[in-house]
């Protein structure tokens, strides 16, 4: 039995590329967590629709995508959460 590497089952999907460093302001650095999870549930979202066609996908490949677009938006969410509650404790606090 010869086993194949992971990465040679769709090599003309554009995987998600390595999260951007993140050097600037914080709209920046949440813009480029945005366009990871977009990244990452495109992909995840092209690799089911390929399976779901019949062409040769891996099936843990497209788990392991979805899940990864999974967490990436639960992080996100994470984030928008503790924001929403730094703001609300601003606006609580007398001037």
């Amino acid at each position: 039995m010869q086993v194949e590497g992971i990465r040679t089952i769709a090599p003309q999907i554009e995987e998600g590329k390595p999260t951007e460093k993140v050097v600037g302001s914080f709209a920046e650095a949440l813009q480029s967590m945005l366009r990871e999870v977009e990244r990452a549930d495109a992909y995840a979202s092209e690799l089911k629709r390929r399976l779901l066609v019949g062409e040769p996908v891996e099936l843990h490949e497209v788990l392991l995508a979805t899940e990864k677009a999974h967490l990436a938006f639960q992080t996100l969410l994470a984030v928008r959460n503790k924001l929403l509650e730094a703001y609300q404790e601003l606006t609580r606090m007398p001037l």
